[in-house]
């Protein structure tokens, strides 16, 4: 009893790592780096039939079911995504070597060792065995491509390492000794049930003509996803949006958030010497523009325009789909957890709660065909 005991305290920890506002996901994917490509979409139909997070009506699990079983038939019907890589697209070494911004120490870990942590500080081990899969291959591909990329135009301040990452902080990659800590008694059974995954999917990353391609992921998104573009401002087009209807059923879907109009103002001219706040309060924003999947696109603030993203990071709000009223103070609600690109976690875990597997779940998340 006092092993499940720890497991379930270990895995109530696990999810709330998850939820955090990762630029584990943010930071760490490398969106900064997108890739010059083309290419026709997949899965449209099980796009199109989906609601619009614009919509303050949740879907049904009617609605959310019927998106597992398009996806399974896409599965079975698609040409995979997944292909086993070679040296060429990986790396000759197989070691991941990370800069711990709390040390200054580099890391140097295989593959293997890599992604079990890589995993374990994205998805707690009660998420299922397809979405964790799913979760593994798209960490893979994402910090196989900063490796390549960094080895391919080494970056001084890097110290030798492929990317940096606060460990102190879980950030992108959990240690095992961070792992115990978490997990006590029930350590090894988790870390078994992660290399067990890592196992299972040796190997595969996502490309696109024989390229890795920038690989996206974050915890919640607002109902659909939004492409790369709308939010990033770079067309991928294996980045588009899709649905993910799931996620709306989320614990913390919807957040709120009250800021009073003088730290509103603060932190806006601590961002802008531009802005111009002489107006009353209630007139400090306007001219909003969505994308299709609802999140703020771009928004003026004193005069000046901000992209959703900039605000969401200025403000400390969970994502960029949002909505903002004034009555004496700001009054934020928001949608989802994270940038909103790429595959929602919370929505593969429910993927796979229907029975699609993790090449499904790719499948849907990532628009792309090898």
């Amino acid at each position: 009893m006092k092993i499940k005991r720890e497991f379930l305290i270990c895995t109530a920890i696990f999810v709330l790592m998850a939820s955090l506002p990762l630029f584990a996901i943010g930071a760490s994917y490398g969106l900064e780096e997108p890739v010059n490509t083309d290419t026709s979409g997949v899965l449209s139909k099980v796009e199109s039939s989906k609601s619009e997070s614009k919509t303050e009506k949740a879907p049904s699990k009617t609605e959310s079911k019927a998106t597992s079983s398009e996806a399974k038939a896409s599965e079975s019907s698609q040409e995979s995504l997944i292909e086993v890589s070679n040296s060429d697209k990986i790396s000759a070494d197989g070691r991941f070597k990370i800069l711990d911004t709390s040390t200054n120490e580099v890391l140097t870990l295989t593959d293997e060792e890599f992604l079990i942590g890589a995993v374990a500080a994205e998805m707690p081990p009660s998420y299922e065995t397809e979405a964790l899969k799913a979760q593994c291959v798209a960490a893979y591909t994402c910090y196989a491509k900063k490796r390549a990329d960094e080895r391919d135009n080494p970056h001084q301040e890097l110290n030798g390492a492929d990317f940096s990452a606060d460990l102190s902080k879980k950030q992108i990659y959990l240690t095992p000794d961070r792992m115990k800590e978490d997990c006590g008694e029930s350590y090894d059974e988790i870390y078994s049930k992660y290399k067990s995954i890592v196992e299972a999917v040796k190997g595969e990353v996502l490309t696109y003509k024989g390229e890795l391609i920038t690989c996206t992921y974050f915890a919640i998104s607002s109902g659909k996803t939004d492409s790369f573009k709308d939010i990033f401002g770079k067309d991928l087009p294996y980045l588009t949006a899709v649905s993910s209807p799931y996620d709306a059923f989320a614990p913390n879907y919807k957040s709120e958030k009250a800021i009073s109009a003088e730290d509103f103002k603060k932190a806006f001219e601590e961002n802008s010497n531009t802005v111009n706040f002489s107006e009353s309060a209630d007139k400090w924003i306007s001219d909003i523009k969505l994308t299709d999947s609802g999140s703020v696109k771009s928004i003026k603030i004193g005069g000046v325009e901000f992209s959703g993203s900039k605000v969401r990071e200025i403000l400390g709000l969970r994502s960029a789909c949002f909505s903002v009223k004034y009555d004496k103070e700001f009054r934020f609600e928001v949608k989802g957890y994270g940038h909103n690109v790429g595959m929602s976690q919370y929505g593969a875990n429910e993927m796979a709660k229907e029975g699609i597997g993790y090449k499904g779940i790719l499948e849907h998340y990532y628009n792309v065909k090898i």
